[in-house]
């Protein structure tokens, strides 16, 4: 059962990061700062890598993954926003980005 919830979790990650770089390559023509050109690159590359999630990292999401989880969804996005703006680059810094920011929304809830 955790193996097909982890690929569960794999799955609607990379799903909700392909959509961020989608977004990102949106305003990269709106605004034409190739920061969100970089981004978006990162993001497709991140969206490939999530099927490399290590069973440590899967570890630290389930506690918090629940594919209809509101809170779930929005820490995604707010992790994919993060990515090439902030020091988030790598696989490991966005699950930790991500743990990070579910931790914090649980002890506001």
């Amino acid at each position: 059962m955790i193996s097909n919830n982890k690929q569960n979790c794999i799955d609607d990650l990379s799903s909700s990061i392909l959509r961020s770089a989608k977004w990102r390559r949106q305003l990269q023509v709106k605004y034409d700062d190739p920061r969100n050109g970089r981004a978006a690159e990162r993001l497709d590359q991140l969206a490939d890598e999530i099927g490399d999630l290590t069973d440590e990292a899967w570890l630290e999401l389930l506690p918090y993954y629940y594919w209809s989880s509101a809170t779930w969804s929005e820490a995604v996005s707010q992790t994919s926003r993060l990515v090439v703006f902030r020091n988030v680059r790598t696989l490991p810094e966005f699950v930790s980005s991500l743990v990070s920011i579910l931790s914090q929304s649980s002890v506001a809830a």
